[in-house]
């Protein structure tokens, strides 16, 4: 009885494993965060930000207090026996508050990263929709997934992960405009 049970379970897992890999045909995954932020566009968008003068003032800005900031944790921690409570209190506070202007220049930074971002979205909306509508078609792909909805699927699998594809035909739509 328990060989047979075995078998009849067997059978039935490989029946049902069958189907499974038959119905993930027409199965596709698309991560829209790196689409908008992998094209040559992005890049170039990303690249001018960098170079700005606004955002080089922010980083070097925030590069010059945060060099003070471990700057004055050095000389407290080699030179704490020595201060007063005072001195070691004064410092403390100097450091915090050098701590407090790096996050804020670090938001500023990322607040200028962030409209990038939302300006190719905007911009690049109408065409990721198109490329993709293109590539349902072609691919005739029955079932779309949006990455940020799965716990796990086989990135490196192009069947499945069809956004090294979308990205490559965007930078070539790109192109052409």
């Amino acid at each position: 009885m328990k060989k047979v049970l075995t078998i009849v379970s067997s059978l039935l897992l490989s029946f049902f494993s069958v189907q499974s890999f038959a119905n993930l045909e027409g199965v596709a995954v698309i991560d829209y965060q790196t689409i908008f932020l992998g094209t040559d566009l992005a890049r170039k968008s990303f690249e001018d930000l960098r170079e700005s003068g606004d955002y080089k003032e922010l980083m070097e800005e925030a590069q010059l207090k945060d060099a003070e900031r471990v700057s004055l944790a050095e000389e407290l921690n080699k030179e704490a026996s020595t201060m007063s409570d005072e001195e070691q209190s004064e410092k403390l506070k100097k450091a915090q508050s050098l701590y407090q202007d790096v996050q804020f220049l670090t938001q500023k930074m990322q607040n200028l990263e962030n409209e990038v971002v939302q300006k190719l979205q905007a911009d690049q909306g109408p065409n990721v929709q198109k490329v993709v509508n293109d590539l349902i078609v072609a691919k005739k792909i029955t079932l779309l997934f949006n990455s940020q909805a799965l716990l796990a699927y086989d990135r490196t699998n192009p069947l499945i992960n069809i956004t090294p594809e979308v990205i490559e035909l965007l930078n070539q739509a790109n192109d052409k405009e």
